[in-house]
């Protein structure tokens, strides 16, 4: 395993338990629960059920049941989306948390399930013969293996080598992001203000960091990677006048005060026709990242790390069983690849045409019980194509007398 992130160890995880002897390689040094806040969906639930993780890691989430955006200035609100679990599932929603609850829940549970896990080490190559994979680094040889999986994110090396058509395209917008104080402005809602596509705000109630109490929100703020020294010169009162234009939210501002608090995160869009190599698996951002419009990234993740797994538990042969990996996860992926890609000009870019349709559609979308509900389908993750297919998910088993 090359990569420690959620579908390195959650894949180390799945595999050590079902009795596979596994090597993580991690190129930081110290790997520690860093990261912005994420969008649990029911898909990545069903996944930590069975690991066993879900309870640990809910505890320290907030529950999010509606996804609320609205455009224009204060003054002069319209809805723009209106999301809410309840039209996947009766009593479904989904989980804020900060990523380094999952994180750590994660790593925690590698040690006990007896992964080998080499932390500091840069796999830099991949060698392939009949019967192995081989590892090396900036110091030599790493050992060989019958399956290499690499998980090591959308900035990845490794996959570079491999022989699989690849095709890397970077977005040109991204976001500011800030943990802060939950004040309590948004309970159980996912919400986001928007000025035609050029700017976007998002509140979202994340529960605790990893064994804290006290209570998070996570703030988004998108942004131009051009504009991005532009509004590291500019100061954070024209910014923050920028900001309160959109949304009533001035208490929540008074906690930044210095424009380090705010990290820029840059995306990037990763298309492969399939993830396999003989003995070398792609998954993860590493396989297919995509913008964070849908909330999908983590949960795509942990369904691989699961169906890998499934894979392998059905299939002794490795290019076999990663040849079917390919085929199981192909449906699934490819929609919201192809969704992500559709919708991400709609919210962040300077189309006027764009954001007009949006605009326009997409409230009416929200509205109309067919079309309404194949939205909340696709928040909760569980679609797999436009007209048909599903992935399955014991909604029972993960919300059955959860509160």
């Amino acid at each position: 395993m090359v990569g420690g992130g959620t579908a390195g160890a959650a894949s180390a995880l799945f595999l050590a338990r079902a009795g596979h002897r596994v090597t993580l390689f991690e190129r930081v040094p110290d790997p520690a629960a860093v990261g912005a806040g994420i969008l649990l969906q029911p898909t990545g639930m069903q996944v930590l059920h069975r690991l066993g993780l879900l309870d640990e890691v809910a505890s320290h989430c907030a529950r999010i049941e509606r996804l609320y955006g609205t455009k224009g200035i204060r003054a002069n609100q319209s809805m723009v989306l209106d999301v809410r679990y309840s039209n996947y599932a009766p009593n479904s929603f989904g989980l804020g948390l900060h990523r380094g609850v999952l994180f750590s829940a994660l790593w925690q549970a590698l040690a006990s399930a007896g992964v080998e896990v080499r932390s500091g080490v840069d796999v830099q190559d991949i060698v392939q013969t009949s019967d192995q994979a081989q590892l090396a680094g900036a110091d030599g040889q790493l050992g060989s293996y019958d399956c290499v999986i690499v998980a090591d994110g959308s900035r990845s090396n490794l996959r570079d080598g491999l022989a699989i058509p690849l095709k890397v395209n970077p977005y040109p917008w991204g976001a500011l992001w800030a943990m802060l104080p939950d004040d309590g402005a948004t309970p159980n809602t996912l919400r986001q203000w928007f000025c035609n596509a050029h700017q976007m705000l998002g509140l979202m109630p994340t529960g605790f960091a990893w064994q804290q109490r006290q209570p998070l929100l996570s703030f988004f703020w998108s942004l131009h990677q051009d504009d991005l020294a532009a509004w590291r010169g500019g100061g954070l009162g024209k910014w923050k006048d920028a900001v309160l234009a959109l949304a009533p939210i001035a208490p929540l501002l008074e906690h930044i005060k210095d424009p380090a608090q705010l990290t820029y995160a840059g995306y990037a869009d990763i298309a492969m026709p399939y993830w396999h190599d003989r003995r070398v698996v792609c998954i993860g951002d590493c396989a297919h990242a995509t913008s964070p419009q849908l909330g999908q990234g983590a949960n795509l993740a942990l369904v691989d790390a699961m169906t890998l797994a499934q894979s392998f538990a059905k299939q002794d042969d490795v290019p076999a069983a990663l040849a079917a990996y390919s085929h199981e996860r192909k449906a699934h992926l490819r929609y919201y690849q192809s969704a992500s890609r559709w919708l991400t000009p709609l919210f962040q870019s300077h189309s006027r045409v764009g954001s007009n349709l949006r605009d326009l559609f997409l409230g009416a979308v929200c509205r109309a019980p067919y079309t309404r509900r194949q939205m909340a389908l696709t928040l909760s993750g569980t679609k797999a194509g436009w007209m048909f297919g599903s992935l399955p998910v014991n909604n029972e088993e993960i919300f059955g007398g959860r509160k």
